[in-house]
């Protein structure tokens, strides 16, 4: 079994240290709380984007 290429480290988030926190599907850090916060880092956002398109593309 091999195993998956390794992803690149998401970019540091440019937010207060009190408003960093673990993504919530690669535990990498990212602006996790406060406004403009999301639970998800930026790699597993565009992950998240692409998997939509495809869903939104199989329905068509």
């Amino acid at each position: 079994m091999s195993t998956p290429p390794a992803r690149p480290a998401p970019p540091l988030p440019e937010c207060a240290p009190a408003q960093i926190g673990p993504c919530a599907n690669c535990q990498q850090p990212c602006h996790r709380y406060g406004h403009g916060a999301s639970p998800l880092c930026v790699l597993c956002q565009q992950d998240l984007e692409e998997w939509r398109a495809q869903v939104a593309a199989s329905k068509a």
